[in-house]
């Protein structure tokens, strides 16, 4: 090993994961959310492992993600989740991605690309049943039926989506009605609108009702709910870093830039070989984070862009010795992200893994 940190994959514990989910699922596809880098474990290494396991339909975000995932050599079905930038679709097309179509500008977009390539384009349609981000409103079903009819020989839908705005289960079932609704007057005008997907982890883990044709499933693969586990899901990523010093500091002395960081009392502190730069959060470090060293709970005290600071008071410790932000450590430990995670907010600790750098190393074991 190379680097100062590393993000250790346990791939045993996303194959159990894909297990559990698949118990869930019923009759519905499971399509793998491997967007911002898979939510920081690697994109191209998961979608490889996922794919080992048998799933078969990955999503992404950006083109850019799917075409990494096209350069890597994988040839699953990719679905890129947000509208494509109008630069960006015919290099996506051209490598058989899947985009969103949720606007009507963007017909007169795809139909340029089509032509150019001499092939109608892999398609989802995006509706808007609440979360008001991107997608077609209920009142314009009439308008874009209209309009999938005069592009069709341009376009190649295969399947229709949504996004709940948030897991209120009287507000989940109002968006799936409307959903279903919208799904329905658009095949009543004859618009073929194929597989009908609204859930992802969450939803999947309140009611089996949403999951419909298939599920986007990205959290649930690398971690539990946090508020309601089942127990069936395992965290799979750890992340280590190292002592790089101790010393002995005095009341008063202060850490960091801008001296940002007043001793409290004397303190055993530890310079930690990670910072802000690696993408563990400063707000983190502010929050007295908690942290796992030879087996002991540790607690932050401050940061800077490449190292870090704890206090190890009554902590038997020494310089290279690992530390463990959240995950497991070597001895079987574990310190849930998600634990750490809530200290500033992040309600599902996915925030955590997306945020490192790529100068953290993965492994995979």
């Amino acid at each position: 090993m190379e680097s100062n940190s590393c993000l250790l994959i346990d791939t045993e514990a996303l194959a159990g994961n894909v297990r559990a989910i698949r118990e869930d699922l019923g009759e519905a596809e499971l399509v793998a959310v491997v967007k911002g880098n898979a939510y920081g474990l690697g994109a191209v290494p998961i979608t490889r492992e996922l794919a080992r396991l048998g799933v078969r339909e990955f999503a992404v975000s950006h083109p850019s993600e799917g075409l990494e995932l096209r350069r890597a050599g994988i040839e699953a079905p990719v679905m890129v989740m947000s509208l494509p930038l109008d630069f960006q679709v015919c290099a996506a097309a051209e490598a058989d991605l899947t985009l969103t179509l949720g606007s009507f500008r963007q017909f007169e977009v795809f139909r340029a690309v089509s032509q150019k390539l001499g092939k109608p384009l892999k398609l989802q349609l995006k509706l808007d049943t609440g979360l008001h981000r991107i997608g077609f409103v209920p009142g314009e079903t009439e308008e874009l039926s209209a309009r999938m009819k005069e592009y069709a020989p341009y376009l190649n839908v295969t399947g229709t989506f949504s996004h709940f705005a948030d897991t209120v289960i009287e507000h989940m079932d109002e968006q799936l009605k409307l959903f279903l609704d919208m799904i329905a007057e658009l095949n009543s005008r004859g618009i073929d609108t194929g597989i009908r997907h609204i859930s992802s982890s969450a939803p999947l883990e309140a009611d089996a009702k949403y999951n419909l044709d298939a599920v986007r499933v990205g959290r649930r693969l690398y971690m539990d709910n946090p508020e309601t586990p089942d127990g069936r899901i395992r965290e799979c990523a750890s992340f280590r870093a190292y002592i790089a010093d101790i010393r002995e500091r005095a009341a008063g002395e202060t850490l960091a830039y801008g001296n940002s960081f007043r001793l409290p009392g004397d303190t055993k502190v530890g310079v930690l070989s990670v910072g802000y730069g690696d993408g563990y959060p400063d707000a983190l470090a502010k929050a007295g984070a908690p942290v796992l060293v030879n087996g002991k709970t540790a607690h932050m005290l401050a940061s800077c862009m490449d190292q870090s600071f704890a206090d190890l008071s009554g902590i038997d410790a020494a310089p290279g010795d690992e530390v463990t932000f959240f995950g497991y450590d070597a001895a079987g430990n574990f310190l849930s992200s998600q634990t750490v995670a809530a200290l500033i907010g992040d309600s599902e600790g996915c925030g955590l893994t997306a945020a490192l750098s790529p100068r953290v190393e993965r492994r995979y074991l």
